[in-house]
């Protein structure tokens, strides 16, 4: 319906920013990314200055890579670097962009430019920034370069982070604080809960916060999202609420082997 709406609106006025960027953001929304990017490339190009374009143009980049051809993803990478490098390059505070600099970096194999040292560059900037962002980004670059003992231990400091900033309380996430981060790091979050086992039941709202603000633009999948909530249940002994979890994840995906494996070991 928006997109309806937004329709007409253009027709009169082809190069309103915030229509280009609203229309974007709608087909984002629908995971639809060649006319997301049409879009995107379209607010780039009227206005070269703003960070928040070439992020988003970088992104949707990057999710036409991710599920298109190999060949492809090929000729999409260095679209998507300079786009993101670009983003950060206007704007030194930005949170979001330099979380995707760290994924990008942690997941290109290095024949593509992928190298985690420059992801943790851009860690250690979010660090500067952010703490819990900087330690979770930290806890995600070594548990992908198959680091455990490190990635547990800034899973750890990540969480103890955001206890001191009181960015959770026991009934809920602090809304005010939740505005500041990444929606990852409440999945992030959660998942230092479960690796460590300690205050489970803020564990469950942060990862029933991730889900009910989930978005086409999260990194982490909806079913991966269940099963850790499944997993976060079952260490509290609520094994019919696991279940349930689990059962969700393999709604959306019944292939999803973790969860298949999970639902053996409940």
């Amino acid at each position: 319906q928006a997109v309806q709406k937004l329709e007409v609106y253009l027709a009169k006025t082809p190069q309103d920013l915030e229509l280009l960027e609203l229309m974007g953001d709608a087909y984002g929304f629908q995971s639809n990314w060649d006319k997301a990017e049409m879009y995107y490339k379209q607010l780039r190009d009227l206005d070269i200055t703003n960070a928040t374009y070439h992020y988003k143009y970088g992104g949707v980049l990057g999710k036409l890579a991710k599920e298109g051809s190999k060949l492809k993803a090929l000729g999409l990478i260095s679209k998507v670097k300079s786009s993101f490098l670009k983003a950060a390059e206007l704007d030194p505070n930005a949170i979001n962009i330099r979380w995707a600099l760290v994924e990008l970096y942690t997941q290109l194999p290095g024949f593509l430019g992928g190298s985690y040292n420059k992801a943790m560059v851009y860690a250690g900037e979010l660090e500067q920034l952010s703490k819990p962002n900087g330690y979770f980004a930290k806890a995600y670059i070594y548990e992908n370069s198959d680091r455990e003992a490190l990635a547990k231990t800034y899973y750890k400091k990540g969480l103890e982070t955001l206890k001191e900033l009181q960015c959770f309380q026991s009934d809920f996430p602090n809304a005010e604080h939740t505005k500041a981060h990444n929606n990852s790091v409440h999945f992030l979050a959660a998942k230092a809960c479960m690796l460590h086992n300690t205050q489970l039941s803020i564990g469950q709202n942060y990862i029933q916060f991730y889900i009910d603000t989930f978005s086409s633009k999260d990194r982490e999948t909806l079913e991966e999202a269940y099963l850790l909530q499944a997993q976060l249940f079952k260490l509290q002994n609520k094994i019919p609420q696991a279940l349930a979890s689990i059962d969700k994840a393999l709604s959306i995906n019944s292939d999803f082997k973790p969860a298949l494996k999970e639902k053996q070991l409940i």
